[in-house]
């Protein structure tokens, strides 16, 4: 959409979850952004902090946007659309993010005006992300192209992998994809509880496939109950899935029992032929279990060096010398600042993002070193071999070059002027000066 102002768009339901997330979003890139809901304290305060607006009445909100986005609990989505849908003007974009599509595609469509555009989507991600990039987008459109236009390039410019079908194939996809995930999951974890079993004990037992496995199902018990419920209730297509799924365990289980193995083997070689590509699948696991390993051996290499971690939630960063690793926990100490982090929720920033973060927060300051040097020596190659020697020389320039009887013949005072990260200064320094020294220089 060609406009100069950006779009204003209303998100209701925007002050928690998904909705916040893209509240959030939105504001950062500049556009106008109005939240909505039912607690007014808890919204002018998440708008506050989001530096956006805050509107308790949805109706009133959805009128005056040009994009209004529907956010809400899967189980109050048809009544919201419903509430919402006849405001929005014509020309605007009505959107939801439900994880179920069939139902609330067929409200939006019902209940707007003619020339309002609409269009279901659901990021499949949860709003802990912190990112767009590389997340799987799935749009559902019923009217429109203009704004699907809008919609497809804002997502691509933040390197989203868009799909477009229908609300009925999104909807008997995700009966598997969520419906069946979940419901396995869960049932794992509540089996395990049944059992009263000691899981943190026993991962000191286990293989990396049995701890892969032990926090996907962590992953999906800790996530909102209430979500959850809803996407196994409101998709009609789950509860059929859910018999094939126990039809299958009590077969698997039977051939346990009475100990057949042919049986046994059967329903694993046709599940096999069926998963069609099995390689694949253990090339990828393989590819997960290297990277939680290769992690884990990176922090135990970096004892006593200093690295940048990001928490992946909060997304607040640590810098600092590591002091401790285990397999689930790193300590860092930061000038006697310690702080010991749980390995599955941080990110190791590289080597340029972590210089970038200590020159950012340490500050940086100036020195000027003269140095005499062979009147035939590259004093700008130098300069650059000295910008690389050491990770604490921010920046430096040539700022003078003096030839006189006192110098000696043949030889150049040269005065490099240095940037140095406010950080062990001295110890730079000193540096600084062996390096010259090693070159032929001398200091004066």
């Amino acid at each position: 959409m060609e406009t100069k102002k950006k779009p204003r768009i209303a998100i209701i339901g925007g002050y928690g979850g998904m909705g916040r997330f893209f509240a959030e979003l939105f504001a950062k890139e500049g556009f106008r952004v109005v939240i909505t809901g039912p607690t007014e304290i808890t919204g002018r305060e998440v708008a506050r902090k989001l530096k956006v607006r805050y509107e308790k009445d949805n109706s009133k909100a959805a009128k005056d946007a040009d994009i209004v986005m529907v956010s809400v609990p899967i189980d109050v989505t048809l009544n919201v659309i419903k509430e919402v849908a006849p405001h929005v003007k014509k020309g605007s974009l009505l959107m939801d993010v439900t994880s179920v599509k069939e139902k609330p595609c067929e409200f939006m469509d019902k209940f707007s005006k003619e020339g309002v555009e609409i269009i279901g989507t659901h990021p499949i991600f949860s709003h802990r992300v912190g990112s767009l990039e590389g997340q799987v987008f799935v749009l559902t459109p019923i009217r429109g192209e203009k704004w699907l236009h809008w919609l497809r390039k804002f997502l691509e410019k933040h390197k989203v992998r868009v799909f477009e079908t229908t609300p009925e194939e999104h909807d008997a996809v995700m009966a598997v994809v969520q419906g069946l995930t979940h419901f396995a999951y869960i049932s794992v974890g509540k089996t395990l509880e049944r059992l009263d079993f000691n899981i943190k004990e026993s991962r000191k037992f286990s293989s990396p496939i049995y701890e892969l496995m032990l926090d996907m199902i962590g992953r999906v018990l800790g996530q909102n109950p209430e979500l959850y419920a809803s996407i196994q209730m409101q998709n009609p297509r789950i509860p059929r899935i859910h018999e094939v799924f126990l039809e299958t365990a009590s077969e698997l289980c039977d051939s346990v029992k009475r100990k057949d193995e042919e049986k046994f083997m059967k329903i694993m070689k046709d599940a096999a032929r069926h998963f069609d590509d099995v390689n694949r699948a253990m090339g990828r696991s393989d590819k997960a279990i290297y990277s939680l390993v290769s992690e884990l051996d990176y922090l135990k290499d970096s004892l006593g060096k200093e690295l940048c971690l990001r928490h992946i939630y909060s997304g607040k960063i640590h810098l600092g010398i590591v002091k401790s690793v285990t397999p689930e926990t790193v300590i860092l100490d930061d000038n006697g600042k310690v702080s010991e982090l749980k390995i599955s929720n941080i990110q190791i920033l590289s080597d340029d993002d972590r210089i970038k973060h200590k020159m950012k927060i340490r500050g940086v300051v100036s020195r000027d070193f003269s140095v005499i040097l062979d009147e035939d020596v590259d004093e700008k190659f130098i300069l650059e071999l000295l910008k690389n020697y050491d990770e604490n020389i921010a920046e430096g320039e040539i700022k003078d070059i003096y030839r006189g009887k006192q110098i000696g013949e043949g030889k150049k005072s040269v005065c490099f002027g240095l940037e140095l990260i406010d950080s062990n200064v001295k110890e730079t320094e000193e540096k600084i000066g062996e390096f010259f020294r090693r070159i032929g220089g001398r200091l004066r």
